[in-house]
Order: C-alpha cells, then sequence, then structure tokens
C-alpha cells in the first residue's frame, strides 16, 4: 500500500500532464469564466459550468467555453451550500488567531460537498453529509488537493491578476481529480 503522499504525488504529475496536454483549452475556459465570474449571483451558475467542464478535461474529454453556461440544474443547492459556507467564513475571520486556520479547514472540509452537488447533483444536506464522509476516507489528499489547487491558482494571481487565467485551470484540475479520486470503483473481494 502507499503512502498518501505518493498518491499524491501522483495526483499533481496527472494534474500537470492534463493542464498542459489541454493549455490552450484550458486557458480559454478560463478565460471566459473570468469574464463571467464578476456577474452577482448568476456566477454560482458559471462555478458550476466551470467545474463540470474542468472535470470533463479530468475525465480525459474535451471541454468548450459554452460548457460553462450549462450547469443551472444544480443553482439553488449550490446557491444555499457556497452562502452557508461563505456565511461561516465570514464568522470564522473575526475570531482572533485561529479564525483563519478554522477557515482553512472549513473550506477543505466542504469541498467534496460542493463537487458532489454539481456533479451527482445532490440536495444540499446531502452534500454536507456526504462531504463529511468523503473527508473522514481521506483528510490528507483533500487537505493537500486544496492547499496545492488554492496555491496553483494563487501564483496566477500574482502575476498582475491576469496570471490567474493561466493557472485556474491547474489548480482546478488537482482538485477534480482528488473528487475522482474518491469515485473510483471499489473491488470487493469475497
Amino acid at each position: 500500500m502507499t503512502a498518501p503522499s505518493d498518491d499524491f504525488g501522483g495526483l499533481v504529475t496527472r494534474a500537470t500532464r492534463l493542464w498542459t496536454g489541454n493549455f490552450g483549452n484550458l486557458l480559454v475556459l478560463s478565460l471566459v469564466f473570468a469574464l463571467v465570474a464578476w456577474i452577482p449571483v448568476a456566477n454560482i451558475g458559471f462555478l458550476a459550468g466551470y467545474t463540470r467542464a474542468v472535470l470533463k478535461v479530468a475525465r480525459g474529454g474535451k471541454a468548450e467555453p459554452g460548457d460553462i453556461f450549462r450547469a443551472w440544474d444544480c443553482f439553488g443547492d449550490l446557491f444555499v451550500y457556497l452562502l452557508l459556507v461563505v456565511v461561516a467564513m465570514f464568522a470564522l475571520n473575526h475570531v482572533p488567531v485561529i479564525g483563519q486556520v478554522a477557515g482553512f479547514v472549513l473550506s477543505v472540509v466542504v469541498a467534496p460537498g460542493m463537487y458532489g452537488i454539481i456533479d451527482r447533483r445532490m440536495k444540499l444536506m446531502d452534500a454536507f453529509r456526504w462531504s463529511l464522509e468523503t473527508i473522514r476516507g481521506d483528510l490528507a489528499g483533500w487537505i493537500l488537493a486544496v492547499l496545492v489547487g488554492s496555491i496553483f491558482t494563487a501564483v496566477g494571481a500574482l502575476l498582475l491578476g491576469i496570471g490567474i487565467i493561466i493557472t485556474l485551470g491547474w489548480g482546478s484540475l488537482v482538485m477534480a481529480l482528488q473528487y475522482d479520486k474518491g469515485e473510483q470503483p471499489r473491488v470487493i473481494i469475497l
């Protein structure tokens, strides 16, 4: 059996290969997302579309910029889910010393649920429960995926902000592959 860090290294390598192999496609996808993500409330639907497009790339498909506009079926549950997370993050940011750490922990804990709503069309409470179960199953993998995915994305933001369109796909692929890792069929040996 391999250590979680060995599995994660392979995941980052695979994300990097997918990112470089689909660079132009992901660049256009991220550019379109960056242009429409500024629209209040509707940006939740565009986030769902972007996430589905990245999942398509992670699964070997080819995403199209139009995919960003085709994910309104999960809007309601995703909106409430993210609203609750934002309110909790806001409250945590006002807690001295440990607030920032608690905010990061919360972002890790809720990440799988967001994918569950977007990809599996889970309902709000089912997504929270499933997210907790998923985190319990691979806490180290999710912490690394959220941390490394955020770092990859932030590197682009440091390049005068516009570089985020270059690195957003890379960071998103890391987290999408972590999500898909948990979705692999399991073989049961009797």
